[in-house]
């Protein structure tokens, strides 16, 4: 017959305030760790008990779930994390508080198991309802909380010695007092114990890769993040190209201009498809560029990852007199009337490392939350945020003058095509490179076109009247390609197909202008296209864009004189190759829950950013933390009200026991008899005392003490058949005792009276 009764052992104590400090650790909370450790450890140094029964266990999960889905709420809301759900995993010890301390401090040793369904809960209703004797599995839900607190644990810094040590050493303790046959059986729980520590540190070292995986630059791209050293673009992949209709950007402009576009990375080196940031050494003058070693030179080997990340440097950054903190391309910015710019106000979901919006002229950047991280720029011009505060950003931009942050042409990045773009073919059986004559490459195209010799101002009207004629195409739909064709989908897009979007006409004319000996870069971010009535222009991902910039001037030298002034070689000019018909031609492809979808991105920003701002954060954490003061004192008083008392000299709490039986339902009568049980004996040799008054007793209470030791001690427990022959005969045992309690004191009070 199925055992009904049978449940999870009951954690030693320790056991679970040790892993509640653990997970405290290792995620940064150690002070609530220590507070939810002490309310699950203090059942074992007080008496204090509540019957709460099936509908106050059921009352403690809902409790759960709502702080569940209030964190998870709040976690949503703060981050712009793709994986916020494991941000929110973090909480889990907490969110199920409610649960282990009402398994705890119950006066019973189990929870029904249908405390956690609401369909199977349901049933037992209606069953009970029908007159069915339903008696619900129950369960001790001690080791399974101690297996989501761990994992709990594992969803931060899984990759130190210090976590996989800890953690080993606290699952080999649950294995070890999880059940008696692991201490009688050492050999077996030795092998055991082997196996837990040989599968943690493949799944810590399988978490640790898709934690990396999931968190990398690359994948945030997916997210609607740029990186702002790698632009997956969609150059020789079939099929049609759907973009989002999601608000990336907010931007207010005062005073409001026409169409603009919003730049937010720039790359320099282009192979497979794929735009890269290389960064451009240092040349004399004033120190543009940064000081790093060329390319693949350098004397220690680095890898390009190093590279690019020792590319970027801080902004100048102050805090103002009125606390906002304030970033410049120039320090010299800071002493400069902010009325001679025009102002942006930039609102939109952030990450680390994401690249900010902004226009080329862009000189001062203000109320950015950075309390850890700062703004950091590279030597393309790539603006990026590091570590913000919340995920959301709220900042002002102050535009106008001249672009301060790009760095000068490099000869070798800046004049960059690749072999199989310039004269597409294929490398032979000894690695050389054998051009295919009856295909046409950038170098055929840019000769028919004339582009050779023209300053970059002439071959710029050239190529827009080639790419803006009839001869070109705008389409988010391509035709499949050989894969062998791929590294030269630039060549044949110029020469054959003539059909792409704006990343083809981008990457086109960067390399038809390089072949032509002018330097040029590819840019990727937003094109001004949608404005609201108040002036704002919404930045969707549809709006995203790619253009060039394209240096107009003379390609300065190698070594340039101290005190030279750099912008007599030239300046960076965008220029973008795309019709200006292109999202017309893409169409809006808006559905009619998209103002639905809006209005509520904007609330949740507005709200985000209102809540996080300097002057409001404090007041918000101050009604918080009196809402949570208050219903601690609803709880605290609803608890105490309803507390049952354990009675230290008696029979019925002792220290040690904790898991209540059918038998202990004689001890009041009994100690009418008896007396209270002295501390230090058994329980067993007290109860036996019974039968020097009811020598009848003998069997049945031997018999009932047998089922007490199993039900106690025994890992399989009861059956249902047992537990019920023990309920029936501690009844009987009990109504002969109150009976003859009841005579003994009619006796006594006839004699009195008498």
């Amino acid at each position: 017959m199925k055992d009904n009764f049978r449940h999870f052992h009951e954690p030693p104590r320790i056991l679970e305030g040790a892993v509640l400090l653990f997970w405290g650790g290792v995620t940064g909370h150690p002070v609530i760790g220590l507070i939810c450790a002490l309310l699950v450890e203090a059942r074992s140094w007080t008496g204090l008990r509540w019957e709460f029964g099936e509908r106050g266990f059921v009352r403690a999960w809902y409790l759960s779930i709502g702080m569940g889905l209030v964190v998870s709420s709040w976690v949503w809301l703060e981050s712009a994390s793709p994986i916020f759900l494991f941000e929110a995993l973090v909480w889990t010890p907490v969110c199920l508080l409610p649960v282990i301390l009402a398994q705890n401090y119950a006066t019973e040793s189990t929870m029904p198991l249908n405390t956690f369904s609401v369909v199977a809960r349901r049933k037992m209703l209606i069953d009970r309802k029908a007159g069915r004797d339903v008696r619900p599995i129950q369960v001790h839900i001690g080791y399974p909380y101690l297996c989501l607190v761990m994992v709990a644990s594992s969803m931060t810094r899984i990759d130190e010695i210090a976590f996989f040590a800890g953690a080993g050493m606290l699952m080999a303790s649950s294995l070890f007092f999880a059940s008696s046959v692991s201490r009688l059986r050492p050999n077996r729980t030795v092998v055991a114990l082997f196996l837990v520590i040989i599968l943690g540190a493949g799944g810590s070292a399988g978490l640790k890769s898709l934690w990396l995986r999931l968190d990398s630059p690359y994948i945030r791209m997916g997210a609607g993040f740029t990186s702002g050293d790698l632009s997956q673009t969609a150059i020789g992949k079939l099929g049609a190209l759907k973009q989002s209709k999601a608000i990336r950007w907010r931007v207010q402009e005062t005073p409001a201009e026409g169409p603009r576009l919003f730049r937010e990375a720039v790359y320099n080196h282009y192979s497979d498809a794929q735009w890269w940031h290389r960064p451009i050494p240092e040349r004399g003058g004033s120190g543009e560029g940064r000081r790093i070693e060329p390319y693949g030179k350098s004397k220690q080997e680095s890898s390009d990852v190093d590279k690019r990340e020792g590319d970027y440097e801080p902004l100048w950054d102050r805090v103002s007199e009125d606390g906002i903190r304030e970033f410049a391309f120039d320090e010299k910015e800071f002493t400069r009337n902010v009325d001679m710019w025009r102002r942006l106000r930039v609102r939109g979901k952030v990450d680390t490392k994401t690249p900010l919006p902004l226009p080329d002229d862009a000189q001062r950047i203000s109320g950015l939350q950075v309390t850890d991280g700062g703004v950091d720029v590279n030597s393309l011009g790539t603006v990026r945020l590091e570590n913000p505060d919340h995920g959301v950003a709220s900042f002002e931009v102050f535009v106008g003058g001249s672009p301060l942050y790009e760095a000068l042409p490099d000869p070798e990045r800046d004049l960059q095509v690749p072999l199989a773009e310039r004269a597409p073919g294929r490398l032979d059986g000894n690695d050389r490179w054998v051009e295919d004559p009856a295909r046409e490459g950038i170098r055929d195209v840019c000769e028919a076109w004339g582009l050779r010799g023209l300053s970059a101002s002439k071959a710029v009207e050239v190529i827009r009247a080639k790419f803006f004629g009839s001869e070109f195409t705008y389409s988010m739909f391509l035709r499949g390609e050989h894969p062998s064709q791929r590294s030269s989908a630039v060549a044949r897009f110029l020469s054959d197909t003539k059909v792409g979007h704006c990343e083809y006409y981008a990457t086109a004319a960067v390399l038809l202008l390089r072949e032509a000996g002018i330097p040029a870069r590819y840019c990727v971010g937003y094109s001004g296209q949608e404005k609201t009535e108040d002036g704002e222009w919404l930045l969707r991902g549809s709006h995203a864009h790619a253009w060039c910039r394209v240096w107009h001037g003379k390609i300065p030298p190698d070594d340039i004189p101290d005190g030279t002034d750099l912008s007599s070689y030239g300046h960076w000019k965008d220029f973008d190759a795309t019709t200006p018909r292109w999202p017309e031609l893409e169409g809006t492809g808006k559905k009619w829950s998209q103002q639905l979808v809006d209005w509520w991105h904007k609330i949740r920003e507005d709200a985000l950013i209102w809540r996080t701002s300097p002057g409001n954060a404090g007041k918000i954490n101050w009604v918080l933390v009196i809402a949570g003061m208050l219903m601690v004192a609803y709880l605290t008083v609803r608890l105490w009200t309803g507390r049952t008392q354990g009675n230290e000299d008696s029979g019925y709490r002792w220290k040690g026991e904790t898991r209540h039986t059918p038998l202990h339902e004689l001890i009041p009568p009994a100690e009418k008899l008896l007396g209270a049980r002295d501390e230090g004996r058994t329980f067993s040799d007290w109860i036996l005392g019974l039968l020097r008054f009811f020598p009848g007793l003998a069997p049945d209470l031997h018999r009932a003490l047998a089922f007490y030791w199993r039900a106690r001690f025994d890992p399989a427990g009861l059956s249902q058949d047992e537990t019920a022959k023990f309920e029936e005969m501690v009844r009987e045992m009990s109504s002969r005792l109150s009976v003859e309690n009841d005579l003994s004191g009619e006796g006594e009070s006839v004699m009195s009276s008498g």
